[in-house]
Order: structure tokens, then C-alpha cells, then sequence
């Protein structure tokens, strides 16, 4: 009963400052509570067949929360493993936090990330993973367009990749691979495709951090005919057949740039920002900004995804009350 009660007053301190609760897990009361319903109804069906260790059970049964778990009710579970995200603290010290032993903040952890996984992939905040599902969510996002603005506005988006540190590769040739020129430092990449309202539709797979942000566009996604897409320079020689391209002009080494282009790159870069705004909202996760230790399950792989996925579900939920105007 002790652990019981220490659980509920930590849980209940942070919901009483909605500072604090926000910067504990990176999510408003609000937000909180709307994703709480997803995760209950994964929580409940998983652990109906498997064990919060990944191991499956022998046989389906009803899944009942004990009073003396460490995190003894659902609304625990999730501040659990939001926390654990937006922290990226070590497993002792997040075990001492919920006053458990540091095995069992092991295996919560990786059970709960492929709950909170599931949930997000339930409550449609999911960003696509292959070239196929992201043609299919441009087709759904073209047709409501349609249906509410002329058929002629073409469809705004941005990518830009993005690299994270991890720990230095035992490996010779790893070490090489995932060295990054640009950071000095070993480092993984991911690619992202949003929209201008900062809504990630794709995220690639964890690549090695010396591969070039062009060749991940050549290789895992395209851009469908029509689409207006907006760059940096690092992708320069990037031009989709049929897709209209804003990059910035880069300098020519043996004169100036004009004033009219200057001004170009800086109104291309005003809408051009909101991909960098997207990939840092994801980062507000410090396991997807800061060294990432844990090595089970692919996590290193698969945590960027699930980052990208809890913005999409802020950025679902948000108003947007005004239109963007492109030129």
C-alpha cells in the first residue's frame, strides 16, 4: 500500500502544476487525458496476452492492475513512459522516481513503449514508415483538400533529415559508417516529410549518420506530381519529375548574390522553417536529441518514429484558425 500512495502523490503533484506536468511529459493535462483512452484500451489487450516483459502467456485472460505493482494504475503507466521519453534519464534514477527496483523500470519501459507504440498507431498519429503508406495518406490529405478548397491548390511539403548522437560503436567498420563529418561525432539520421502545418506524414528508417540527406530521398520516398516541395540546399540536384521545387540559391564562390536573391532565399526560408519547427517539437523528447543507451528491441531504431508520433498527436489537436499564403 505504501508504494501504492507514494505513486499516486508523485503523479498527483505533477498534475497539480501544469508546469511541471508539462515538462515531465512533454504534455499538456489536456493532452494527457486524450491520448489516455488509446492507451488503455492497448494497455488492457496487450497485457491480456502478453507480459509486460514481452513474454506471451499461456492462455488469454483478463488483465487486472494489482495494488502492489510499482505503477499501480494506468494513469501511472503513461507518465511512466512519457517521462522516461522526455527525460532520458537513467534506468536507476528513473527506477528511484517511481520507487521501484531497477529490473522492473527495465522491463516497464520496453513494455510500455510498445504499448504507447500501439496507441499512437490507434489514435491515427502515426507517421508512415514506407513509400506506399505515405502516397496513400497524400492521396487522403489531396481529396479533403479538394473537397474544401479549389481543385487547383497544390499540395505544400517539406523534408529535411536529422541526426541523433548514440554512443561510440565497438565495431571498426560501424564506427565509419555512423561517423558524422557535420557533427564530428558517431550519429544516426532519420528523413521527415511534413506538411506546412508542421504534421509529419513520414519518417524514414534509422540510417547511418554519414548518409546523405539526398540519397535517403532517392532511396525511401517519393514525391507524387503536382506537390510543391520546399528544401534546403543540402539537397541540391533533387528534382522530382513533375514536382515544383523552392530551394534556396546558394552563393556563387566569385561574386555576391543580388538583393532580389537574397530576398528569395529569405522568404523561402520563412516556410521552409517549418520542418526544422517539426523536427525540434520531436526533439523535446530528449532520447530522440540526447544519446539514446538502450539497445533491446531495436529501440535506438524505432524511438524517433514513436517521438515523431506524440507530436503528431499534439499537432492533430491543435486549432489551426488561419490559411498559409504561398506565392
Amino acid at each position: 500500500m505504501r508504494v501504492f500512495e507514494f505513486c499516486q502523490v508523485k503523479y498527483e503533484q505533477w498534475k497539480k502544476n501544469p508546469i511541471r506536468f508539462v515538462a515531465m511529459t512533454g504534455y499538456t493535462v489536456e493532452w494527457f487525458g486524450e491520448l489516455l483512452p488509446y492507451f488503455k484500451e492497448v494497455h488492457d489487450s496487450y497485457l491480456s496476452r502478453y507480459q509486460i516483459n514481452g513474454k506471451r502467456r499461456k492462455g488469454m485472460r483478463r488483465f487486472v492492475l494489482y495494488a502492489n505493482s510499482p505503477l499501480p494504475s494506468i494513469e501511472e503507466r503513461l507518465a511512466f513512459i512519457l517521462s522516461y521519453l522526455k527525460l532520458n534519464p537513467l534506468q536507476e534514477q528513473h527506477a528511484d522516481l517511481f520507487d521501484m527496483q531497477q529490473k522492473q523500470c527495465y522491463e516497464f519501459v520496453h513494455g510500455l513503449k510498445t504499448i504507447l507504440d500501439q496507441a499512437l498507431e490507434l489514435a491515427c498519429a502515426m507517421p508512415a514508415q514506407t513509400d506506399s503508406r505515405l502516397q496513400d495518406m497524400l492521396m487522403e490529405i489531396s481529396a479533403a483538400t479538394t473537397q474544401q478548397d479549389s481543385p487547383a491548390t497544390p499540395l505544400h511539403l517539406l523534408h529535411d533529415a536529422t541526426e541523433r548522437a548514440i554512443p561510440r560503436p565497438q565495431d571498426d567498420q560501424s564506427q565509419q559508417d555512423n561517423y558524422s563529418g557535420k557533427k564530428k561525432r558517431h550519429t544516426v539520421k532519420n528523413a521527415v516529410v511534413t506538411t506546412m502545418l508542421c504534421l509529419i506524414l513520414f519518417v524514414s528508417p534509422t540510417l547511418a549518420g554519414s548518409t546523405h540527406d539526398k540519397r535517403i530521398a532517392d532511396h525511401y520516398y517519393s514525391i507524387p506530381k503536382g506537390c510543391t516541395l520546399w528544401q534546403d540546399s543540402g539537397y541540391q540536384g533533387y528534382r522530382p519529375q513533375g514536382v515544383s521545387i523552392r530551394q534556396p540559391k546558394k552563393k556563387p564562390r566569385t561574386r555576391e548574390m543580388t538583393k532580389e536573391q537574397k530576398e528569395l532565399n529569405r522568404y523561402i526560408s520563412s516556410f521552409r522553417v517549418r520542418v526544422e519547427h517539426a523536427i525540434c517539437s520531436v526533439k523535446r523528447y530528449r532520447i530522440a536529441k540526447d544519446e539514446c543507451r538502450l539497445r533491446k528491441n531495436h529501440f535506438v531504431d524505432n524511438v524517433f518514429l514513436c517521438c515523431a508520433a506524440l507530436h503528431n498527436f499534439r499537432v492533430l489537436r491543435q486549432p489551426f484558425n488561419y490559411k498559409i499564403k504561398l506565392t
